[in-house]
C-alpha cells in the first residue's frame, strides 16, 4: 500500500514513529510531510527518515494576530499540499492536520488523530468534517463527530512508549548526569497555538521558586519551548529530543505546563505536576490523573496548591514505588497502539469495519 502521514508537531512523530517503521519494514510505500515546529524537524532527521518539509520557514506569521495567522496558513498549508499530491495516488492519508481537506477533494480515505476534546480545540471542528475516520482516545470526546470516531483503549503517548517499544537507558543519563544524582524535569511549552490563545501556565517567577525548593533534593533540568531568561540557561537540557523520554522515566518527577510530556510521564509511571489552564478540560488527562492518579492536574488560580503539592511529592519516599504499581494498573487496560495502527492501515477498509461491528477487537492487541 501507499501511505502518506503529515506530521505537524513532535508529539505526532513520537505517535507514529514505531507504525511508520513497520510499515516500511512489511514492504509499504510511506511518504511524510512535515512542517518546522519546535524540535520536529531535528526527530525526522536523527531518525533517518526521508522526507518533504512544506515549511522550512516555519508557519508562524509575525506581527499579526494568531487567529489572522491561523487562517491565512489554512490556505497556504492546503496550497502547499497541493502541490505536493497532485499527481500522486495514495491508499490512505493520515494526520492531525489541514490533508484531510486535501484528501476529501482527492477523494482519498484519510484518519485524523486526535486526543483532545472538541471543546478544549473547537477549531479542530473543521478537520473533523473533511476526515473519513477520527483515532481517538476512548474517552475524548469528538462532540457530533462521533459517529466518525475510531476509539482505541489507550493514549497517543503508548504509540511509542508502550513496554514492548520502549526499553529505558541508563547511559543517557550518564551523558548529561555522570553521578546519577536524582534530579527533577521541568516543562515549559510556548502556549502559542490558536487553542492556547488566553491560557497560561508556569511563570518565570514561579519557575525560580520551584528550582529554588527542588535543588535542596537534587538537580533540575529544564526543556523548553520558549525563550528562558538568561539565569535559567544553566538548567537547560542539552540531549538529543530523542532522549527526552529516557530522561522522563529516571526522573524523581515532572513539573510542567505541558500536556503532552505530562502524559509521556504518567504513562511510563513517572509522577507529574501538570500546571495550566487546560486542567479539567481534556478527557485523557482527566483519565491519567483521577482514574489511575499517575500525575496531578492543577489550575493557574491555585498556585498554594502547586507548591504544596511539590512538597508532597519531595517528602514521598515511596513515591516511584507507589506510581509503578499504578503504571502496571493502566496498562493491564490500554493497548499496544503501535500493535493497533499498524493492523488498522495494513487492512483498510476491511479493519474499520471489523472495529466498528466489535470495538472490543482491539484487546488481542495488548
Amino acid at each position: 500500500m501507499k501511505f502518506l502521514f503529515f506530521i505537524v508537531h513532535p508529539s505526532k512523530y513520537h505517535v507514529f514513529r514505531n507504525t511508520i517503521n513497520i510499515l516500511k519494514l512489511n514492504g509499504h510505500q510511506v511518504e511524510i510531510l512535515i512542517t518546522s515546529k519546535d524540535v520536529l524537524e531535528e526527530l525526522i532527521k536523527n531518525e533517518g527518515w526521508n522526507y518533504t518539509n512544506i515549511f522550512p520557514e516555519g508557519r508562524k506569521i509575525k506581527g499579526i494576530s494568531t487567529y489572522l495567522s491561523a487562517l491565512i496558513n489554512t490556505f497556504r498549508t492546503i496550497y502547499r499540499i497541493h502541490k505536493y499530491i497532485r499527481k500522486n495516488k495514495y491508499d490512505l492519508m493520515v494526520t492531525d492536520d489541514l490533508l484531510v481537506i486535501n484528501a476529501k477533494f482527492k477523494k482519498i480515505p484519510s484518519i485524523l488523530f486526535q486526543d483532545d476534546d472538541v471543546t478544549a480545540v473547537p477549531e479542530s471542528k473543521l478537520l473533523h468534517y473533511f476526515a473519513t475516520y477520527i483515532l481517538s482516545p476512548s474517552v475524548s470526546n469528538m462532540g457530533k463527530f462521533n459517529k466518525k470516531k475510531i476509539a482505541f483503549y489507550g493514549f497517543k503517548e503508548l504509540g511509542s512508549l508502550y513496554p514492548t517499544r520502549f526499553s529505558p537507558d541508563i547511559n543517557i543519563i550518564k551523558s548529561f548526569n555522570p553521578d546519577l544524582k536524582p534530579y527533577f524535569l521541568i516543562r515549559l511549552v510556548s502556549l502559542r497555538a490558536t487553542h492556547d490563545v488566553g491560557k497560561v501556565g508556569l511563570t518565570d517567577e514561579d519557575v525560580e521558586k520551584i528550582i529554588n525548593n527542588l535543588l535542596q533534593y537534587g538537580k533540575v533540568f529544564i526543556t523548553a519551548e520558549r525563550k528562558l531568561p538568561i539565569k535559567f540557561e544553566k538548567y537547560r537540557l542539552k540531549i538529543k529530543p530523542n532522549d527526552i523520554p529516557h530522561v522522563l522515566h529516571f526522573a524523581n518527577f515532572l513539573l510542567s505546563d505541558s500536556q503532552t510530556m505530562s502524559a509521556e510521564a504518567g504513562v511510563l509511571g513517572t509522577p507529574y505536576i501538570r500546571f495550566n489552564d487546560f486542567v479539567g478540560r481534556i478527557s485523557y488527562l482527566d483519565e491519567l490523573e483521577k482514574k489511575y492518579q499517575l500525575g496531578i492536574g492543577i489550575k493557574t488560580e491555585n498556585k498554594t496548591m502547586l507548591f504544596s503539592k511539590i512538597d508532597e511529592l519531595l517528602n514521598n519516599e515511596q513515591l516511584k514505588k507507589e506510581w509503578k504499581i499504578k503504571k502496571e494498573k493502566m496498562l493491564s487496560e490500554k493497548i499496544d497502539l503501535t500493535a493497533f495502527m499498524v493492523w488498522l492501515f495494513e487492512r483498510y477498509p476491511k479493519s474499520i469495519d471489523i472495529i466498528q461491528k466489535n470495538s472490543g477487537y482491539q484487546s488481542r492487541f495488548k
